[in-house]
């Protein structure tokens, strides 16, 4: 159970770091010259928008995986690491970096109302749910609901506080290096992850 938590809290952090959480919120803010309590306004909505879609298809999968466990007894308990380490490995090996965010190429049209922008970045960041995690929520329902929430629990504190910190990091023009070695690797890294703790789970469940 430890290593399903420690998991979930990795791909929170690494996921937060890529920059397409986080980079068009500064350069809108930038553009229409956000005052720093709007752009913490704002990004917590959005933040909250990705949380919400992550946590709303992962608690369906813990109930999915208590289910089985109730069902199916100590099977669920090879299975789920066996699928940590399988999505693992197709993680690792495709590998496929998230699209680069240039400020002032990508994010086109700034004049729009911040009626619109807080619209337009709740359905972006509802839309793109940290896929990655929602393995572990599956093999958490093993373990019971209990233990699912306190997934999805350390999952909001992690992705909410991580994005708002880049955020802030990135308008006072902080160079955030690793950003750009997460968002070409951030495959292989959530691959890595999810093989350590589908061992971890497979031999200590």
């Amino acid at each position: 159970m430890l290593s399903l938590l420690a998991g979930t809290f990795i791909l929170a952090f690494v996921h937060a770091l890529i920059p397409n959480h986080w980079l068009p919120l500064v350069a809108v803010a930038r553009a229409e010259h956000w005052k720093p309590r709007e752009l913490n306004f704002i990004t917590l909505i959005a933040a909250s928008a990705h949380v919400v879609g992550t946590i709303a298809l992962g608690l369906t999968l813990g109930l999915i995986g208590d289910r089985l466990a109730a069902d199916y007894g100590n099977i669920i308990n090879v299975v789920g690491p066996v699928l940590l380490i399988v999505f693992g490995l197709i993680y690792f090996t495709v590998n496929l970096p998230h699209h680069h965010h240039h400020e002032k190429s990508d994010v086109a049209g700034y004049k729009r109302s911040r009626g619109r922008w807080i619209l337009i970045f709740i359905v972006m960041m509802f839309l793109s749910p940290c896929l990655e995690v929602e393995s572990l929520f599956l093999s958490a329902g093993a373990y019971g609901m209990t233990t699912v929430l306190l997934m999805a629990v350390i999952y909001t504190l992690v992705s909410i506080s991580g994005i708002l910190l880049l955020v802030n990091l990135g308008q006072r023009g902080v160079n955030l290096l690793p950003a750009n070695f997460i968002e070409h690797n951030e495959k292989r890294i959530s691959g890595a992850v999810l093989i350590f703790v589908g061992l971890i789970s497979f031999f200590l469940h």
